[in-house]
């Protein structure tokens, strides 16, 4: 096959070396392909799949284009889900169907990131015979598929898979909703700036002397035709405004609190007064009108919603994505022995389902066949294997590991465990108010000022002016119309989760931002957050006698024997080691719960459990056995080699600490937080790693249920903290949940993403850093805005009062103002760049 990418030559590959296809590094094992070099098998057969479709020079000269989006891996298709996708209970809830017989429905595509992706994949219409339309929304990573009613779904999904995308099924309810609600806010958006628009033009001519130039009669028919251009703006485009102000006006007279009133209250008022004066003016054809002022206000003010309620819909489809991951089908074992696919809630209590290793445990249930590895990490925190074997329950949300398993179902769906911690996920959410923005606590009291200053001025001028005093209300309640007051709030943080999103910020909510300023107390979660997550070699000590070039052997020959198992301890000695230099082993044998032996250039070779080893070799020499007591001590696995009959060397494998968690820890202790740590994980290493970081053992609870989380994060609330919790497993939900502010981190588990008020998409603690940096900036400008818009009325109030501002001078500093707050939103330093430097 001809060389897709030409910029390749045959130059020494290093660890470092970029993918051919995916750039990234392609590690200490690549995948050789002639002069190209991948990370991975998967790469090389996409590349090989590209280049025999025709489609390799288009595909990476597209590639090259900037993307916001990273690079992934290809990603495999998981054949129950492909297999699902031709049910009809998929089309009846995925799909609908059009007039003309077709169907038409939204799919998440794993593995896009760059133009490329988008290209390849709408060529599904060329190669996919039924397949109308396709259209590839990258960032959301959502197809929108038209295709005949008779197309197999599960071809489109082979077709992609050939070059390393997973079509997965999206779930489209709550989303349909909201892209319902965007869609109508967008098409009010519209109408109310092109009615401003064509009124301003009107304006100009008028602020421009069309009654003097043209006469008075295309002056009077500028008025008339403004007023015809404003009732629509008014009663359509700004009918939200009113509904809400409404509303609240009606919850303020129940409790008899005026205080309740909402901040779409005076913007109402205002453009109910504003619009009402310029209508008198025009029918009884005197007095100035504000027609333009009142047009451009509402335009702006959709803007602002529009805007704040689009940066929330983006945020919280990244959570939806993930959602499409969880298990939806399994293999239920019939009476005959047959295996059939089924939708997880079919299953029934008693049925028999069977758990190929590399898939996620569907239901809660015992073990009926077969002896594994389940990794429960997302479940309990603990980053250690757990052997299964017969009559040991499983839950649902483990991952198996090594061989196939047969489960006698005992709860399915929400009465799992996973179902329950998600079913209590919910009904806090259900229970859980928004907290009140500043700018709605000082809502209810600046209209009543208003309203107060209004009469008050109508009073005054009765008795000095009667003629002057509707000029001079009418001058108040449009310079003190709180349209800047009413932006700021909404903009700045549209503004701020627009870059914080952009950073790999995703913040859910408002609210959130507001309450990562008031954080005192910080619980951290250790397996996935304070540490990597997977096994790695953390310390080695050789057997007396070795030399260093002896020890380095004998850790590469183990390396290379371990190529031939999936156990993580096997995966962190080759990451570390790699095979290249000593071949493929000759012979392997492994032995469940105690390790693995072979042959590899043609010396035996024992790495495992040290008694399992001592068994067969004999015992150790006291500096291995000091080393592994040691290790255990530290809360390391201990592992040891033997070539040959001899020890050689005394491991340690463990759970690393990321590289900026101490930088993170002592970062939030100096700004006088109190750092906690809540695991599952053993307590030994809980307490290990707390004394590492410089986190008092007090503060470091190790062996802690997901219900124990929870219970610990209320008490820290009890005590009249504010707590923001960071994990990453569905063990960390109940207390991701229960904290004042969750945060979940990148590649946790998806309900932990799902509960959580804010999500990283990179992954580290350095982003945390960054999150509480754009947070304290975004409210300061909060702040500083709100401070700008009521000073702004004051001053506007005074003048207005004193009779010095004129209603057409009033007309126009109140765009001003509001010009002025989206200028200062825009130019805010929230989120530009952080601390650690992650953004």
């Amino acid at each position: 096959m001809p060389a897709i990418v030409p910029d390749i030559a045959p130059v020494l590959v290093t660890a470092e070396s970029p993918c051919a296809h995916c750039s990234l590094p392609v590690g200490s094992q690549p995948v050789r392909r002639g002069e190209a070099a991948f990370c991975c098998t998967g790469c090389a057969v996409v590349y090989e799949a590209l280049g025999a479709a025709g489609f390799g020079e288009t595909y990476y000269r597209l590639r090259e284009l900037p993307t916001e989006r990273e690079a992934t891996r290809p990603v495999a298709p998981d054949a129950l889900q492909v297999r699902e996708l031709d049910t009809p209970e998929f089309l009846d809830t995925h799909t609908r169907r059009t007039a003309d017989d077709q169907r038409v429905g939204e799919l998440f595509v794993d593995g896009v990131h760059c133009a490329a992706c988008v290209w390849l994949v709408e060529q599904l219409p060329y190669h996919v015979e039924g397949v109308i339309q396709a259209r590839l929304d990258l960032p959301r990573a959502r197809l929108r598929l038209t295709f005949d009613d008779g197309v197999r779904l599960s071809a489109v999904a082979d077709w992609l898979a050939r070059f390393g995308y997973a079509l997965r099924p999206a779930r489209t309810e709550a989303l349909g909703q909201r892209t319902d609600a965007e869609r109508r806010l967008l098409v009010r958006l519209g109408v109310a700036w092109a009615l401003a628009g064509n009124v301003m033009l009107l304006a100009f001519a008028l602020y421009a002397g069309l009654d003097r130039t043209g006469g008075d009669g295309l002056a009077t028919a500028a008025r008339w035709i403004s007023l015809a251009l404003a009732v629509p703006a008014v009663t359509y485009g700004a009918a939200p405004f009113f509904r809400r102000a409404s509303a609240s006006l009606r919850a303020a007279w129940g409790v008899r609190d005026l205080r309740r009133l909402h901040m779409d209250t005076p913007i109402a008022l205002g453009i109910a007064i504003g619009f009402g004066h310029s209508a008198w003016a025009t029918i009884t054809g005197q007095g100035e009108v504000w027609f333009d002022s009142i047009t451009v206000l509402i335009a702006a003010l959709l803007t602002a919603r529009w805007l704040q309620l689009r940066s929330r819909r983006l945020a919280g489809e990244a959570s939806e994505r993930l959602l499409a991951l969880v298990p939806t089908i399994t293999r239920r074992v019939c009476s005959d022995g047959t295996v059939e696919a089924v939708r997880v809630d079919r299953l029934r209590r008693g049925d028999l389902v069977m758990v190929p290793a590399g898939e996620v445990v569907p239901v809660d249930g015992t073990v009926t066949g077969g002896a594994s590895r389940l990794n429960n990490a997302v479940l309990t925190g603990e980053s250690r294997p757990e052997p299964v074997r017969l009559g040991d329950r499983v839950e649902a949300g483990a991952t198996n590991l090594s061989a196939p398993l047969r489960l006698r179902v005992e709860r399915v769906g929400e009465a799992t465990r996973v179902g329950q911690l998600l079913a209590w996920v919910r009904d806090a959410e259900a229970r859980c108010a928004p907290a009140v923005l500043l700018a709605d606590r000082i809502g209810g009291v600046f209209v009543l000022a208003v309203v107060a200053l209004a009469l008050g001025t109508a009073l005054l001028w009765s008795v000095l002016d009667p003629a002057a005093m509707p000029h001079h209300v009418v001058a108040l309640l449009v310079i003190t119309c709180p349209c800047a007051l009413g932006m700021a709030t909404p903009l700045v943080f549209t503004v701020a989760a627009g870059r914080a999103a952009r950073a790999g910020l995703f913040v859910k909510s408002d609210e959130a931002v507001q309450r990562l300023t008031e954080v005192d107390a910080v619980v951290l979660d250790k397996t996935g957050t304070l540490t990597e997550g997977r096994m790695v070699l953390t310390a080695l000590e050789g057997d007396l006698g070795l030399s260093p070039e002896q020890r380095e052997e004998a850790l590469g020959i183990a390396a290379a024997l371990e190529t031939e198992s999936t156990h993580p301890i096997a995966e962190a000695l080759v990451r570390e080691q790699g095979n290249g230099r000593y071949g493929a082993p000759t012979a392997f044998e492994s032995v469940d719960g105690c390790g693995v032996r072979g042959v590899v250039g043609g010396r035996e070779v024992w790495v495992g459990r040290p008694d399992w080893i001592a068994a067969e070799v004999g015992p150790p020499s006291p500096p291995l056995a000091a080393a592994w007591s040691s290790y255990t001590r530290q809360g390391h696995t201990p592992v040891g080699v033997a070539v040959d009959g001899c020890w050689a060397l005394a491991l340690a494998v463990g759970d690393a600490l990321r590289d900026d968690a101490h930088a993170l820890v002592q970062q939030l202790q100096d700004e006088g937080k109190g750092v906690h740590i809540l695991s599952g994980d053993h307590p030994v290493t809980v307490a290990t790693v707390a004394a590492q970081l410089g986190i008092d053992l007090k503060h470091a609870v190790g062996g802690a249920s997901p219900e124990a989380k929870r219970e610990a994060v209320t008490a820290l609330q009890q005590e009249g903290r504010t707590v923001l919790m960071v994990g990453d497993g569905v063990n960390d939900i109940a207390a991701l949940q229960s904290a004042d502010v969750g945060v979940a981190v990148g590649g946790g588990s998806t309900a932990g993403l799902v509960a959580a008020d804010v999500f990283l998409t990179h992954p580290g603690l350095a982003p945390i850093a960054a999150l509480l940096d754009g947070a304290h900036s975004a409210m300061r400008t909060v702040r500083g805005l709100l401070a700008f818009a009521l000073a702004y009325n004051l001053v506007g109030a005074g003048a207005a009062v004193a009779g010095l501002v004129t209603p057409l001078v009033a007309a126009v500093a109140m765009p001003l103002s509001s010009l002025t707050v989206v200028a200062l939103a825009l130019l805010q330093p929230s989120f530009r760049r952080s601390r650690g430097g992650s953004s």
